[in-house]
């Protein structure tokens, strides 16, 4: 953890507080822990993917990860061990720790047995680990592994490969801990949003023990974690509309930036993500205003970029390697099929399958608004962008069924109830604003 988490002071301290030690604004180590893990996550995979070889990005990112974990201590001592814990933080922390804990047991028990998990995803990390490299040497190209998707995003596979070498041999179980380091962040920010109340236990239960994730975050399916940290960049985006925190919207912009890490389908819900929070920053003011606020958080939108390099990286090892997405998203034969399914009356398969997975979550969000229209209420505008955004992310997943090559009936039983996951979450999301708004207008009553 240590090893994520110095690598990401290095651009955690700086973009919050202008250096590696001082301190200019008042935020939490709770907001601060989730921030640094992410951004490790991101720095560690694109310092793989630059020197290809696992045993030098362990070595250079155990230099960097030192000087960072030194830089952080030192910032602790500095301005956290001065001021006394409140109650309620205690128990965010405690919280935190608990949750944790509680899902690091399978995912360290549960060995991989899922296709996707073991075919794919862990399959990838183990060719990385056996080659000591995540360039052409792993066998990106060759014919035999082609079933595997080998064009995947690999950040957790990398991170896998890593957890194996440094362990010195390969199992089911062991290179699932990467698991456990993208999970921390997420339930991190969770907790941020604690407080006694039944809207929180609503959001706990829904994002953390339903159908939405359980198993997916432990199977080694990367369905689960592209839906929890899509719908958390939602949440903190609606909790940027009430409160206007800057840390808010880079949380927001750090989970928004690390879904095409974890999955193509992560593309889709960055774009979605991003055009939300574009949206919500000009509606807080004109056009004048909007570039002000971009020259004043120049460095947040900078940072954002850098954070793609190893995006791009991929990016360009792929089209180097020729590994391509077999959707074949934009031919000529990807519009024939779209026209084809649209006039044979395919689409109504796939709009009845949708319907059958997101069903509960639309009966839950439909009954809570009745619910706050009969209160009197206006529409709670911190549940849109995770509205919209479960909208926008279902219609692009609309169009890639309908021109995905593979038999269309397959490629629905195969794949619906994972990729409806981040749109249930959105909805969710929506969900808790309106009982979170209810809850609020009982107490001031």
């Amino acid at each position: 953890m240590a090893f994520l988490l110095g690598q990401g002071w290095l651009a955690v301290g700086p973009i919050l507080h202008g250096g590696l030690t001082t301190r200019k604004k008042n935020i939490s180590l709770l907001q601060e822990l989730p921030l640094m893990l992410m951004s490790g996550l991101i720095i560690n995979y694109g310092l793989t993917l630059g020197v290809q070889s696992i045993t030098i990005s362990l070595v250079v990112g155990s230099i960097l990860s030192i000087i960072g974990t030194s830089c952080f201590v030192i910032y602790v001592f500095r301005y956290h061990t001065r001021q006394t814990p409140t109650r309620s933080m205690i128990n965010k922390w405690i919280g935190t720790t608990f949750i944790c804990l509680l899902f690091l047991s399978p995912i360290l028990t549960e060995p991989l047995t899922d296709w996707d998990a073991r075919s794919i995803w862990f399959f990838h990390a183990k060719m990385i680990y056996a080659a000591d490299s995540i360039g052409q040497s792993a066998g990106w190209q060759q014919p035999s592994v082609g079933f595997s998707h080998p064009d995947y995003p690999n950040l957790i596979p990398a991170l896998a490969a890593q957890v194996a070498d440094v362990m010195g041999f390969w199992n089911e179980y062991i290179p699932k801990a990467s698991l456990f380091f993208i999970l921390v962040p997420a339930v991190a920010l969770l907790f941020t949003f604690a407080r006694r109340s039944i809207s929180f236990i609503f959001l706990l239960l829904l994002i953390l023990f339903s159908s939405l994730s359980t198993a997916t975050l432990w199977n080694g399916y990367m369905d689960g974690y592209l839906a929890l940290y899509f719908s958390i960049g939602m949440l903190l985006l609606g909790r940027y509309i009430a409160s206007t925190q800057s840390i808010d919207l880079v949380s927001c912009v750090c989970c928004l930036i690390i879904l095409p890490y974890i999955k193509n389908e992560g593309a889709l819900a960055t774009l979605t993500g991003i055009g939300l929070l574009t949206f919500v920053l000009l509606r807080k003011g004109n056009l004048i205003q909007a570039k002000s606020l971009f020259i004043v958080n120049w460095k947040y939108f900078l940072a954002g970029l850098l954070a793609l390099i190893p995006f791009a990286l991929w990016g360009i090892y792929k089209q180097q390697w020729n590994l391509s997405n077999d959707l074949e998203i934009g031919t000529t034969q990807s519009f024939l099929r779209i026209f084809s399914r649209l006039t044979d009356g395919s689409y109504k398969l796939i709009f009845q399958s949708i319907y059958l997975q997101i069903e509960g979550a639309l009966l839950l969000v439909g009954l809570l608004y009745i619910a706050s229209v009969a209160l009197n209420m206006p529409f709670v505008k911190e549940s849109l962008p995770a509205l919209l955004a479960a909208g926008i992310f279902c219609l692009g997943m609309i169009i890639i069924y309908l021109l995905t090559p593979a038999d269309l009936v397959w490629q629905l039983s195969r794949s619906i109830d994972r990729t409806m996951l981040s749109v249930n979450g959105c909805i969710f999301i929506g969900s808790y604003y309106i009982l979170n708004a209810m809850e609020n207008k009982k107490t001031a009553l």
